[in-house]
């Protein structure tokens, strides 16, 4: 860790300050901290917050260095220098005294105050970029009766993190455009935290390269973990692949990442991935051209992994797509959203990353209430693809389940001509069980966007849902549906809110449903694309 490499400089420097000469009474006073400002001046449990000052020294020394929150240590923080520290408010922290202390003394109090609530509920994005020919936002969705403050933390990979505080009032949608709040030419990944589960999203639009044009959405993961899986990934002709890894913890993360072959072959590679910071890997560059890959990454501190994806499909269709890992392989997995009409190939990629082999049973739920069922075996760490087209058939919209008798991992792309004037991809990972809420933070019809709500009723009772449209000033509009069993259905959002809205979506079904959402667009009428999201349970 951190502290065990710099241990033998702290004890030699700690010995020079012992055997050093006395200061004089002056110069000793000069180097006691002094506390100026903190930022916020009040917070909530497990949120950063901004101390401004001087004389705290240019490192956080082990055992000499520290904050206090009323007397309990909020340990490493995530930036200290001599006049600015970034440290979490610790989870057992009360209002009182707040001290900065080093080797030369501790500052006077300064007086905070902690909220009496719940510790802050964080989520994650482990990719974005503001480079050039990239613009990136972060949607917020705020379903409560009052308002919260949203904490986003931005890991620049390259550069001082930030913090930024956001009022997200009541029954409201947010839109924050991430360009303007660090600055260009930044790989950045984010942390948000509140006090209650706000709902986020992060959109990005592109012309990738100067040559590939679309967007790429994912909701975030919800926790951090120490593995995670992709069963899809490619380095084919016309494939560009990355993975990009966030660590929002106080200790560099030790993190090997295994890349697996569809011949069963695999490559296991060594990153750090520092505290507090972002780290990218170029898949292409690592495996090499023309292979089908998953990969499993496993860190000994826990961090969060996203997957994003650029490519010129046969050379026809442009765009990206992206997803978040999933933090375990499971035995099943559903898919809401799926079609193969014309000018849509749909695929479904499995990936056993352990070391038994899987007998999986896939459903495929057509619109029309039926079903298809096919079986297919795949061998330990191994990945297999389906073609979903030439399962079902032509003009069918299609949601599936995946069983199987041995935890695997499920992904679903998409590629696409829609309605013969946008083209690009869209990917999902599975859910992992129906749920009786979905939220979705993004969401618009302005003009050049086409937004589509995808269910799945995978239960064997009729599902009664209802849906509530939220848009930016509070209001809201309410839609309520039937759903047979086993029945996959689409809502086309802008018929039922009508054009020119920037709406947040909420999904409720006492029976348990699978939602997704996707955009098909033409952003800025220049890049056009499209991009899709498993909804966000609580």
């Amino acid at each position: 860790m951190r502290w065990a490499k710099l241990f033998p400089v702290f004890i030699m420097l700690a010995a020079l300050v012992m055997t050093a000469a006395p200061l004089a009474e002056a110069q000793v006073i000069a180097q006691v901290p002094v506390i100026d400002d903190i930022f916020p001046a009040a917070a909530w449990r497990g949120t950063p917050v901004v101390i401004q000052g001087s004389d705290f020294g240019e490192l956080q020394l082990p055992f000499f260095s520290y904050v206090t929150f009323n007397g309990v240590d909020a340990g490493e923080a995530i930036v200290w220098s001599d006049t600015y520290i970034v440290v979490i408010v610790p989870d057992e922290a009360t209002s009182g005294p707040v001290v900065v202390s080093n080797l030369f003394g501790d500052s006077e109090p300064y007086d905070f105050t902690v909220y009496e609530q719940p510790a802050a509920i964080p989520c994650y994005f482990a990719e974005g970029t503001t480079r050039a020919g990239f613009e990136e936002w972060l949607t917020l969705y705020n379903p409560y009766d009052e308002e919260h403050t949203a904490t986003v933390t931005y890991l620049v990979a390259d550069g001082a993190n930030r913090i930024r505080y956001y009022n997200i009032p009541a029954h409201a949608r947010v839109n924050i455009y991430i360009n303007s709040e660090i600055g260009s030419d930044r790989d950045v990944s984010l942390v948000v935290t509140a006090t209650q589960r706000l709902y986020a999203e992060r959109p990005m639009y592109f012309r990738y390269k100067d040559r590939w044009t679309g967007g790429h959405c994912t909701e975030p993961a919800l926790d951090t973990s120490t593995t995670w899986f992709f069963a899809e990934g490619t380095t084919r002709a016309g494939f560009e692949e990355w993975l990009c890894l966030a660590n929002p913890g106080a200790f560099d993360a030790e993190v090997q990442v295994t890349f697996m072959f569809s011949d069963g072959e695999a490559m296991t590679l060594p990153y750090e991935v520092p505290a507090w910071k972002r780290y990218t890997v170029d898949v292409n560059a690592t495996v090499g051209p023309e292979l089908d890959v998953a990969i499993r990454v496993d860190s000994d501190q826990p961090i969060v992994a996203e997957r994003p994806m650029y490519f010129s499909y046969c050379g026809m269709w442009d765009d990206g797509h992206i997803t978040i890992g999933a933090p375990a392989a499971l035995d099943t997995w559903y898919f809401a959203e799926g079609t193969t009409r014309a000018g849509f190939d749909e695929w479904l990629c499995l990936a056993n990353p352990d070391g038994e082999d899987a007998e999986v049973e896939i459903t495929y739920h057509l619109a029309s209430g039926a079903e298809i069922k096919q079986y297919v075996s795949i061998p330990s760490e191994k990945r297999r693809t389906i073609f979903v087209n030439s399962i079902v058939g032509p003009e069918q919209d299609v949601a599936i389940r995946v069983d199987s008798n041995h935890p695997i991992v499920a992904e679903r792309p998409m590629y696409f001509d829609y309605r013969a004037k946008w083209n690009g991809g869209t990917l999902s990972i599975g859910a992992e069980a129906p749920s009786a809420a979905w939220f979705f933070a993004e969401g618009t019809t302005r003009a050049g966007f086409e937004e589509w709500l995808c269910l799945l009723n995978p239960g064997d009772l009729e599902a009664d849902v209802s849906v509530t449209y939220v848009f930016q000033d509070a209001t809201t509009l309410t839609q309520d549906l039937l759903l047979a069993p086993g029945q996959r259905f689409s809502v086309f959002v802008n018929e039922v809110v009508g054009p020119d809205r920037d709406v947040a979506v909420w999904v409720e079904s006492a029976q348990g449903i699978v939602a997704e959402r996707s955009l098909y667009f033409s952003y800025h009428e220049a890049w056009d694309g499209g991009h899709n999201a498993l909804g966000t349970s609580p």
